[in-house]
């Protein structure tokens, strides 16, 4: 099975090429030529023009002069391309000690890491632990990947595309099966699911969504919402048998223990409960908040909140985004797809 996943890390992808025509490139100077304000009687003058121009339209890499960046005195971000020298291929981004990266008798030392492919970040992770503590961990988590989120981030955006993000949801299967021994409490959904109920969020509109494209926080928001409304407007179910197959799903993929006349949870376990289970994904996901507040008892949505801390929005959720085995078991395969607004 070919993942969202699969596509990001490059696996089973081919490469695109465009070639334009000598007529078809003549084509367009002639049109800027006849329409740019600074009209010349030389076509590529024109032309000029119009490419100076549309500079303003695109960011700038901030690693247009080297692949390293000092953030200040102590570290410094690395850009690492993965396709030659493609900058808007797969890279990782890796934020090192200054005085361990410029001592060549020792292995650099990866403090913490995000990846990307073209305008899609995904992957951000602390890779030195320093402490035991719950707490320290999320500290110094932050305090690693923002400033290397921040690099990563305007990046990203150097082809005029709007930046996304696939997030993690780590705690997700755990939430679930605490709120299954609770009797649903603290998911409405898993309530509704559970008693047969129709909750508040999903006496919704179930117009089509749309993906958040806008840069404009207040619209985007909207879109989501959307987005989660038709999500959320599938589990209103046809009969009492089609819930009974979507909950017995559930508890399978968040559990790992089959359904009742099952071996294992496979594929049609994943297919019985995929509407239901991103309906979950969703709002778990909406559960991070900013700071981070490990006190409320929700773990694993450190990475969706870090993209929140830099504006980005949760517009849907990605079923089976990835088939890793250990993650399969922590989320069931789902993650949040963002954009940042």
């Amino acid at each position: 099975m070919i993942t969202i996943m699969h596509h990001l890390l490059g696996r089973h992808t081919t490469a695109a090429r465009r070639v334009v025509s000598s007529s078809g490139s003549f084509f367009l100077c002639s049109r800027t030529y006849k329409r740019n304000i600074h009209a010349s009687h030389k076509p590529h003058l024109a032309a000029a023009a119009a490419n100076k121009r549309n500079k303003d339209l695109f960011t700038p890499s901030p690693f247009k002069r080297s692949d390293k960046i000092n953030i200040n005195d102590k570290f410094m971000v690395k850009r690492d391309l993965r396709e030659g020298d493609n900058p808007y291929g797969i890279r990782r981004y890796l934020l090192f000690p200054r005085d361990n990266l410029d001592d060549s008798t020792q292995k650099p030392t990866i403090i913490a890491s995000i990846n990307a492919n073209k305008n899609i970040l995904f992957g951000a992770q602390l890779h030195t632990k320093q402490s035991q503590s719950d707490e320290d961990y999320i500290a110094d988590y932050f305090a690693a990947c923002e400033p290397l989120l921040d690099l990563a981030k305007e990046d990203a955006s150097i082809n005029g595309q709007q930046v996304q993000a696939l997030a993690t949801l780590k705690g997700l299967s755990l939430w679930i099966k605490e709120c299954l021994d609770r009797d649903g409490d603290g998911s409405e959904v898993l309530t509704s699911l559970l008693h047969g109920e129709q909750p508040n969020i999903l006496l919704q509109s179930d117009k089509e969504g749309q993906e958040v494209e806008s840069r404009s926080k207040e619209s985007s928001n909207r879109r989501a919402r959307q987005n989660v409304k038709r999500q959320s407007a599938a589990l209103i179910l046809n009969n009492e048998s089609d819930r009974i197959l979507m909950l017995d799903a559930i508890r399978a993929i968040a559990t790992g223990v089959p359904r009742p006349g099952h071996s294992v949870v496979g594929q049609g376990t994943y297919r019985d409960g995929e509407e239901g289970w991103k309906s979950l994904a969703w709002e778990y996901s909406n559960l991070a908040t900013v700071p981070f507040d490990i006190s409320n008892g929700v773990t694993g949505l450190e990475e969706v909140s870090l993209y929140k801390s830099r504006d980005g929005e949760v517009a849907s959720i990605e079923h089976l985004a990835s088939v890793d085995a250990d993650y399969l078991k922590v989320a069931g395969g789902a993650m949040a797809r963002m954009f940042f607004v």
